[in-house]
């Protein structure tokens, strides 16, 4: 019969959140086994029960960082009807309600530095550009849908270094307007 605390069921989700807000704090370097242990409250050894390696904890966690954002994303855009509602998911994903925490674009970033030398994770981003890119093609031409997708790195990418330095929301939105208004016209035929 075991003695002691029985197991905590909830002991490798804390690792796996403990790994993201390391990363987020001191970036993908910085992540070992004995800082995350220390951020999740959980013996040493818990980490590498979970996780036989560094970079299976650092994937794992970049995977729940990818699944916690894709619906709060992709709901609105899955949802919209017309290129109105198209446009104002995309300001609400770029700078409002949908949109990621810095701590999450930090995070994005840091993935994207990890993917230059993890295939697993580049597996990750890739797969996750190309969810992105199925939502935006069911409203814009694969060229819009690009350009949209590359556009909103870009401000998160701004966000992440201009803390102090609010997007201007209709600067935002008549961007969106011009591409999705771009994709409208794509669809005519020229004659």
């Amino acid at each position: 019969m075991r003695k002691g605390k029985p197991n905590d069921p909830e002991r490798r989700t804390r690792i796996l959140r403990a790994a993201l807000e390391v990363i987020a704090m001191e970036g993908v370097h910085a992540a070992s086994y004995r800082r995350i242990a220390a951020q999740a409250g959980v013996p040493l050894g818990s980490t590498t029960y979970y996780f036989s390696d560094l970079e299976t904890l650092i994937v794992s966690a970049f995977k729940t960082l990818r699944d916690g954002l894709e619906p709060r994303y992709a709901a609105p855009l899955r949802d919209a009807r017309t290129d109105g509602d198209v446009v104002d998911a995309l300001v609400a994903a770029t700078c409002g309600a949908t949109a990621p925490t810095l701590d999450d674009i930090r995070l994005y970033e840091e993935m994207h530095r990890y993917g230059a030398r993890s295939p697993q994770v580049a597996g990750l981003l890739r797969d996750f550009q190309e969810a992105s890119l199925v939502i935006l093609r069911r409203s814009l031409s694969d060229g819009a849908a690009r350009a949209v997708d590359a556009l909103m790195w870009g401000w998160w990418s701004y966000r992440a270094l201009n803390e102090h330095d609010r997007l201007d929301t209709g600067m935002v939105h008549d961007a969106y307007r011009a591409l999705v208004t771009m994709a409208a016209t794509e669809l005519v035929p020229q004659k």
